[in-house]
C-alpha cells in the first residue's frame, strides 16, 4: 500500500568518470548500491575485478588520525559543555553549506593547526610525565627534609653503615629494643619524622651487625629507603624540585593558552575531517565496484519517483554513462523504502522497530495509524498531561535537528500528546481530578465499564480488520477462494458468534432464533471447507474433522480481544494516581496565607505530575505497540524486509543548516 515502487539500476561508464558519479550519487543520498553481489559473465570475467586506490585510502585514514588527535587535544584543555537537549541529541557544530565550503578551502592552514596541536600535545605529555616523575620524588624525600645530612653520605663509610629506614610505628619500639641488645658498640637510631602509620628512621652501624640487623628489619616490616645520590640535604633538593615544578607548571599554562587560540579553528577541523570521512567512504565503495581497464560497473536499487532525476545527474556527468533501470526479478531481495502521507509517516517508527515489510508485500503503518493514536489516547485521557507532552515533543522537534526515526517518534508521541489531550478534555481529565467540570462524554473512574466496552469493541475493530487485510493480500496474490474459504467463512462464523452472545443488548431478540443456526451453519461450512484441494475424494472427507480445531482458534480470538481491555486499566491507574496527588497536595492546603503548605503543595504536585506523566507516557506507548505487534499484526502482517540504505552523506562532527544558507 506504501511501499515505494523500486528500480534496479545498472550503471556503466569510463573508468575516469567513476569518482565524479560515486560523488554525485553520495550527494543525492537516494541510490543504494549492491557491493560483494555483482558477478560479471563468465566469458569476461578475467577483465572485470575490484579496483581501488589503497594508497590513497591509507593516506586519508592517516589524515583522519591526525585530525582526531588534533581534535583530542583541543577537546581536552576546552571541551564543549553541552546543553541540557544536547546531552540527549548529541553535539554538533551548525554550519551553513557556505561556511563548510570556506572552511574546506582552509585545508592548508589546518595542516598547520593540526601541527601545532602535535606539537603542543606532545610538549604537555612530556611536561605532564616530569611533572608526575617530580611528584614521586617529591613524595619521597619529604618525610627527609629535617635531615641535614647530604644525600651522597647515606651509604658505607668505612667500617660504618649509614642507612634510613621505613618502618611502621607500631614496630617502632620493638625496632629500638632489638638496637639496644646488640653487642656493644651498639647502633645509632634517630627519628626523623612520622607521616601517617609510618616512622622514617635514621641508623648507623657497624658492617659486622648487618646481617643481624636485616633480620631485626625484616622481622618488623621495615624498608630501607634509597633516595638518591645527591650531594645535598634533603631540604635542599626539594627546593629545587619545587622551583622545577613551577616552572613546569608556567610552561604548562603557557601551553594551555597556546590551545585556547587554535580552539578557534575547531569548526575548520571538523568541518575537514567530517569531508575526508565521506571521501574515504567513497573510495571504499570504489575499491568494491567491478572495473577493467577504462570502464566501471555498479550495479544498485533507486525508487521510481528518484530515477528521472538520477538520469539527469549522470548525464550530467557524461552523456556516455550508460544507465539501466529494470524492475526486480522475482525472489531478489529488494530494499524497501515506504512512501506515506507526512500525517502517517511518524507511525512508521512502530513498524521499524517491528520489521518493515517485504517488497512486493503491503505497509501496515496507514492500517495501523489510527488505531495507535486513539489507544494513546484512551490510555493517557488527560488534559493536562497530553498538552505538557504536545509542547515538550514540540519544543524539541523544533530546537534539535533531528532525522530518521528520532524525528518520526517524537512527531508520534506530539500527535500521541494532541489526542490524550483531546480524550481527556472529553473525559474531564486534567492533571487527575484538579479541574472539576462535567465531562463531554464520560468519567472512566466513575464508569469503568464503559471504558472497557470502548476498548473492547475498538478492539474487536482492528482485529477484523486484521482478518480483512490477510484476505485482501489473498487476492492480490490470486487467491480467491482461499480468502473467501480462509478468512470470508471465518469472520462470519465469529460474527454469528458475537451476535449469539450481545444480541440481547442490541434489542435483537426478535432474531434470537436466526443467530445460533448462523453459527452452527458457519461451523459446519469452515469444517466442509477444509475439503478442497487434490487429492482423491476419500482422503479429502478425512480432512474434514481437522476443521474442529480451526473452531478452536475462537478461544484464541477472543482472547486477543481481551488483551484491549489494557487500555481501560492505564486509563484508570494514570487518573487515580493523578487524584491521589491531588489528595496529597490538598492536605498541605497550599495558599499564599501559608507558605510552607504552598511550597510543599508545588514540590508534590510538579514532581507527582510529572512522574505520573513520564510513566503514563511510557505505559502507553509499550502497550500500545504490544496490541499493535501481538493482536494485529499476526493477523495479516510478515515483516522481514530489507530496509533501504543508499550511499549518503554523513557527518560525525557537524550539522548542516540549510536555513541558515543566505
Amino acid at each position: 500500500m506504501a511501499v515505494a515502487r523500486t528500480k534496479k539500476i545498472r550503471v556503466a561508464g569510463r573508468l575516469h568518470h567513476r569518482a565524479a558519479v560515486l560523488r554525485r550519487l553520495q550527494e543525492l543520498g537516494f541510490v543504494e548500491i549492491e557491493t560483494g553481489r555483482v558477478i560479471p559473465p563468465a566469458e569476461t570475467a578475467e577483465k572485470w575485478h575490484p579496483t581501488g586506490d589503497t594508497q590513497e585510502q591509507a593516506a586519508l585514514e592517516s589524515e583522519l588520525a591526525e585530525i582526531t588527535a588534533a581534535l583530542a587535544v583541543m577537546d581536552r584543555f576546552h571541551p564543549v559543555r553541552p546543553t541540557f537537549i544536547q546531552q540527549f541529541s548529541g553535539i554538533k557544530t551548525m554550519m551553513t553549506p557556505a561556511e563548510y565550503r570556506n572552511y574546506l578551502a582552509q585545508e592548508e592552514e589546518a595542516g598547520t593547526v593540526i601541527g601545532l596541536c602535535r606539537r603542543l600535545g606532545e610538549a604537555w605529555t612530556e611536561t605532564e610525565s616530569r611533572l608526575g616523575r617530580l611528584a614521586g620524588r617529591v613524595q619521597e624525600l619529604t618525610p627527609w627534609a629535617s635531615m641535614e645530612i647530604p644525600l651522597s653520605a647515606i651509604k658505607k663509610r668505612g667500617p660504618l653503615i649509614l642507612r634510613l629506614i621505613k618502618i611502621p610505628r607500631r614496630y617502632k619500639e620493638n625496632l629500638r629494643k632489638n638496637i639496644d641488645e646488640l653487642e656493644k658498640p651498639g647502633a645509632y637510631c634517630e627519628e626523623i619524622s612520622t607521616l601517617g602509620s609510618f616512622s622514617f628512621l635514621f641508623l648507623i652501624h657497624r658492617e659486622e651487625q648487618d646481617e643481624k640487623l636485616r633480620e631485626v628489619l625484616t622481622a618488623c616490616e621495615a624498608q630501607i629507603v634509597e633516595t638518591g645520590g645527591e650531594d645535598r640535604t634533603p631540604a635542599e633538593v626539594l627546593a629545587e624540585l619545587r622551583r622545577e615544578e613551577e616552572e613546569l607548571r608556567e610552561k604548562q599554562a603557557n601551553l594551555e593558552q597556546e590551545i585556547e587560540v587554535l580552539v578557534k579553528q575547531r569548526p575548520m577541523l571538523q568541518a575537514i575531517y567530517d569531508h575526508k570521512a565521506n571521501r574515504l567512504r567513497r573510495l571504499q565503495l570504489a575499491g568494491e565496484l567491478l572495473s577493467s581497464e577504462r570502464t566501471f560497473y555498479l550495479e544498485g536499487w533507486v525508487t521510481a519517483k528518484n530515477l528521472p532525476r538520477l538520469r539527469s545527474v549522470l548525464r550530467d556527468i557524461s552523456p556516455t554513462i550508460y544507465l539501466e533501470a529494470v524492475d526486480p526479478e522475482p525472489g531478489e531481495e529488494v530494499p524497501v523504502e515506504l512512501e506515506n502521507h507526512p500525517l502517517i509517516r511518524p507511525f512508521e517508527v512502530v513498524v521499524e522497530v517491528y520489521g518493515g515489510p517485504k517488497y512486493g508485500e503491503f505497509d501496515p503503518t496507514p492500517a495501523m495509524a489510527p488505531f495507535f493514536i486513539v489507544f494513546f489516547g484512551l490510555a493517557l485521557a488527560d488534559l493536562g498531561y497530553g498538552l505538557t507532552l504536545a509542547v515538550l515533543c514540540w519544543y524539541l522537534l523544533r530546537k534539535v535537528k533531528m532525522a530518521g526515526m528520532a524525528k518520526k517518534l517524537f512527531t508520534l508521541l506530539f500527535m500521541s500528546g494532541l489526542s490524550s489531550a483531546f480524550f481527556g478534555f472529553l473525559t474531564a481529565g486534567v492533571f487527575g481530578d484538579l479541574i472539576s467540570f462535567t465531562p463531554l462524554w464520560f468519567n472512566p473512574t466513575e464508569e469503568p465499564t464503559r471504558l472497557l466496552l470502548v476498548a473492547l469493541i475498538l478492539g474487536g475493530i482492528q482485529l477484523y480488520l486484521g482478518v480483512i487485510l490477510k484476505a485482501v493480500a489473498r487476492i492480490k496474490a490470486g487467491q480467491y477462494w482461499e480468502a473467501i474459504f480462509e478468512e470470508g467463512l471465518w469472520l462470519f462464523f465469529l460474527t454469528s458468534l458475537i451476535l449469539l452472545m450481545v444480541y440481547k443488548p442490541l434489542g435483537l431478540e426478535a432474531y434470537a432464533e436466526l443467530f445460533p443456526k448462523l453459527a452452527v451453519v458457519s461451523a459446519l461450512l469452515i469444517m466442509l471447507s477444509k475439503a478442497r484441494g487434490e487429492g482423491p475424494f476419500f482422503k479429502r472427507l478425512l480432512r474434514i474433522p481437522a476443521g474442529v480445531f480451526t473452531l478452536y482458534n475462537a478461544v484464541n480470538f477472543f482472547s486477543d480481544l481481551l488483551s484491549y481491555s489494557r487500555l481501560m486499566a492505564l486509563g484508570l491507574s494514570g487518573a487515580i494516581i493523578g487524584q491521589v496527588i491531588n489528595f496529597f497536595v490538598r492536605m498541605f492546603n497550599p495558599s499564599f496565607r501559608n507558605p510552607v503548605g504552598l511550597l510543599a503543595g508545588l514540590a508534590i504536585f510538579c514532581g507527582g505530575h510529572l512522574l505520573n506523566l513520564l510513566l503514563s507516557v511510557l505505559s502507553s506507548y509499550v502497550h500500545n505497540c504490544r496490541l499493535q505487534y501481538i493482536e494485529f499484526f499476526n493477523k495479516f502482517y510478515e515483516a522481514g524486509g530489507r530496509p533501504f540504505r543508499p550511499l549518503a552523506e554523513q557527518y560525525r562532527y557537524i550539522e548542516l543548516d540549510e536555513k541558515g544558507e543566505s
